[in-house]
Formats: structure tokens, C-alpha cells, sequence
């Protein structure tokens, strides 16, 4: 296994928190950093930050003042028209430009004493979006699952298990999305459930899609093509 392969997964994912008017996590899902043209953007997914909910960065636990999150403001979502049946659809994509000064960290914190074990930023992720997947190389994605609320010193926290997923095979593209084949039995939905949005990237450094789906019969997993929409991030990075 590439070690340095898997650290690069490691270190791209964003982690997303969706909260409550009180400021209590209600929800998680993933997104990266990109930098495209003279812009930083977050990426992400419509069916998880679209939900209605208020969507922010986990950007890093502060000690004794709990976490620090970079609330979303008005996050760009797609629909398109299908000609022939005049069907207004959802496209599972979301982004939105973020400040140069964003940033967002991986901690590891002890969950008995909240004290921060180990912690490296996140990477801002460079492309075209015009990456398509092949046969010859393998992928991979990371993010945090199974989201529970554990108190330490009279805090609620919010914990998660983290997940790094390789040796994905790309088997084809279908409309907007490109679909890869796991190298293990899905193990079910729920151990997926905060990956919604994680970057898929090759071996090859190459950023092409973010996780929405799977399928359990058939052992696949599925991203929106970042090449698919390129279009519209250009008009919000060039104004076309």
C-alpha cells in the first residue's frame, strides 16, 4: 500500500458539520478544498449540504473553547432540464468560494481528556476539473462515519471514526457520474454515511469526482464528474 497515496487522501478531505439553531451538530459530510483559477473553493455534494440544514467547516478543536466552525453562506446549487419530458431535475454538485484564509485541520483528540494528540492541515487541492478517470489506475477517497455526541468535562463532542478507502477501479461513466468498483464486500450505507462529498482521486494525483452513492448488490460506488460541470464553476471563477 502507498503510504504517501494514502496520506494524500487523508489530508484532502474537508470534514462538514450541518448544526442546529443552538449550535448542536446535527449532521456530517465531506467536501475539498480547490484551487481553480485565482479562487479557493469548497466542493462538495447537493444531496448532503443541500438538505435545508445550516452547513459549516469543522475547521479545528480549540481547547477549552470547544470546536471552531466557518459557517456556509450561499452555497451555488445546479438543476437542469430534461428536453423531452420537461422534468426539472436536482445535480448532485455543490460550491462555494471560500476566503484565502480558510483553513481546516485533522486532529486526533484523546476522547477521555479532549487533549490534541496529533493535528495537520488540510490540503487545498489543485485542478482543472477536467480529469477523467482510467482503467490503468486505481482510486481512492477518505472521511469521517459513524458521527455520536460524547460528553467530556461537562462538553458535548462530537466524535467520529475515521475511514481511508483505496484500490477503487474505475468501470465506467454514466451521464454525469463515473463509477468505480470497491476491492471489498460494501459493508452497507451506514459506513459511508459523512463520506458524501470526499474527493475521488487517482493514484496518479488526479482529482476526478466526489463520492454521492453506492450500490451494495453490485459492489459500486459512484461520483459526480467534476468535468461534467465545469462550465458553471467557470462563470462563478471568470464571471463568463
Amino acid at each position: 500500500m502507498n503510504e504517501n497515496f494514502e496520506r494524500k487522501l487523508w489530508l484532502s478531505t474537508v470534514p462538514l458539520v450541518s448544526t442546529d439553531v443552538r449550535g448542536f451538530p446535527t449532521g456530517i459530510a465531506s467536501g475539498c478544498f480547490v484551487r481553480y483559477g485565482n479562487k479557493k473553493l469548497l466542493l462538495s455534494v447537493q444531496h448532503a449540504t443541500g438538505n435545508g440544514e445550516v452547513w459549516a467547516i469543522q475547521q479545528q478543536y480549540v481547547p477549552n473553547l470547544g470546536a471552531e466552525l466557518y459557517r456556509l453562506g450561499g452555497v451555488n446549487f445546479l438543476r437542469k432540464i430534461k428536453i423531452n419530458t420537461s422534468e426539472i431535475v436536482d445535480v448532485d454538485f455543490s460550491y462555494v468560494e471560500v476566503p484565502e484564509s480558510t483553513i481546516a485541520k485533522r486532529q486526533e483528540i484523546n476522547p477521555n481528556t479532549a487533549e490534541i494528540l496529533s493535528e495537520e492541515y488540510i490540503s487545498t487541492l489543485t485542478s482543472s476539473l477536467e480529469n477523467q478517470p482510467c482503467a490503468n489506475t486505481k482510486y481512492g477517497f477518505s472521511g469521517l462515519v459513524k458521527p455520536s455526541i460524547d460528553q467530556c468535562g461537562g462538553n458535548n463532542f462530537l466524535v467520529t471514526e475515521s475511514r481511508i478507502y483505496t484500490g477503487l477501479e474505475y468501470l465506467r461513466t454514466e451521464g454525469d457520474y463515473h463509477y468505480f468498483k470497491l476491492p471489498f464486500n460494501h459493508p452497507g450505507h451506514q459506513h459511508f454515511q459523512g463520506c458524501s462529498g470526499a474527493p475521488i482521486i487517482g493514484e496518479d494525483g488526479k482529482l476526478v469526482a466526489l463520492v454521492c452513492g453506492g450500490n451494495i448488490n453490485t459492489n459500486e460506488l459512484w461520483g459526480i464528474s467534476l468535468r461534467a460541470y465545469k462550465f458553471s464553476v467557470d462563470v462563478l471563477v471568470k464571471g463568463l
